[in-house]
């Protein structure tokens, strides 16, 4: 499975990371690229990514992993019409990240993340919480 995302350094660097992961749950970074100087199209994002499926073999690969930006989920819709056995999936941290970030944002969650935090630090400023009783 090939992985990848991209991401804005401190220093506004546009900074790419593509990861193989083994069906032993094994992972490798097979490219770090500083992608600044370029258009971060579909067509781009594709490029790079059949460069790593070409380079290591297409049969090695089940799925191409990604965020759901417009650009990089039309790259996996390219890279599946030209290899039709590898899947387009779309990276479920990050769907639950953009929830979460959503949901938090409501008022009854502030209050439970109040609550939650009153008894996390009852719990770790008390030694006795923490002790089994029996």
């Amino acid at each position: 499975m090939l992985v990848l995302d991209g991401w804005s350094s401190p220093n506004h660097r546009s900074i790419w990371n593509f990861t193989i992961l083994t069906p032993t749950r094994k992972e490798y970074i097979i490219q770090l690229s500083d992608l600044s100087a370029d258009s971060h199209t579909s067509d781009f994002i594709a490029e790079k990514i059949e460069a790593i499926i070409n380079r290591i073999g297409p049969s090695k690969f089940a799925a191409v992993v990604s965020d759901n930006g417009a650009n990089v989920r039309k790259a996996r819709e390219i890279i599946q019409t030209k290899y039709p056995c590898i899947k387009n999936i779309r990276c479920i941290s990050h769907c639950i990240n953009l929830i979460s970030c959503d949901i938090v944002q409501h008022s009854f969650a502030n209050k439970i993340l109040k609550k939650v935090n009153i008894l996390a630090s009852f719990f770790r400023n008390n030694a006795m919480a923490g002790r089994n009783s029996s």
